[in-house]
């Protein structure tokens, strides 16, 4: 998806890889490489690996109705597998599902603290859809933990430093909507004032 903001530049460059690199092409050579996250941990294991490869196709065919059922029958197959939440919250993002991605990637946080590199990107979405939501508070706080996952697992492929210049810019949008907020209340202000001169010349004052 194309994104304006620079973070979005970076999470392409976080999560490509992980969707790309290592879930569909160890698929696609018949399960011959196996990731630990694609193994499962309540097994169904062909089951598992089917649906993904299933849902990353409709994903990339830019099906995402499929793809998402693609993802939540894999996650039927082992809900205890973190790959099949991250998946799912992707494909729901890429349907303009805001609320049903921000909850499946909280299950994927939750199915992944084994995993620290995928966990990174995972916490890396939250943080990125708390920002385009505008929700500032929520966005620098869930960019924090990332930077702290970050740090301490220095080898998850996570990018500390675009957490902290992420939280910067938060800081002067905050800034920026609070300026406006006082230019708008001037303005609707005025608008009052000119109706009510308008209302007095009206009738004859």
């Amino acid at each position: 998806m194309t994104r304006g903001r620079l973070q979005h530049l970076l999470r392409a460059l976080v999560l490509v890889p992980a969707f790309a690199l290592v879930a569909v092409p160890a698929l696609a050579e018949g399960g011959k490489k196996k990731p630990a996250t694609e193994e499962g941990s309540g097994g169904g294991g062909g089951k598992y690996r089917e649906a993904c490869k299933e849902g990353n196709s409709k994903y990339a065919a830019r099906d995402f109705p499929a793809a998402i059922a693609a993802y939540q029958k894999a996650i039927e197959v082992d809900p205890n597998n973190g790959l099949g939440h991250y998946f799912l919250g992707e494909a729901q993002e890429a349907a303009g599902n805001l609320v049903e991605a921000e909850a499946a990637w909280n299950r994927a946080s939750l199915a992944t603290d084994k995993d620290p590199a995928l966990r990174a990107r995972v916490l890396f979405c939250l943080a990125d859809l708390k920002e385009r939501q505008k929700k500032w508070d929520d966005a620098r706080a869930a960019w924090q933990v990332y930077f702290d996952w970050a740090s301490k697992y220095p080898n998850a492929g996570a990018f500390p430093g675009s957490a902290q210049s992420r939280q910067q810019a938060i800081d002067a949008a905050k800034k920026q909507d609070a300026a406006y907020a006082v230019v708008r209340q001037r303005i609707a202000d005025t608008q009052k004032g000119g109706v009510f001169t308008d209302l007095m010349k009206s009738v004859g004052h």
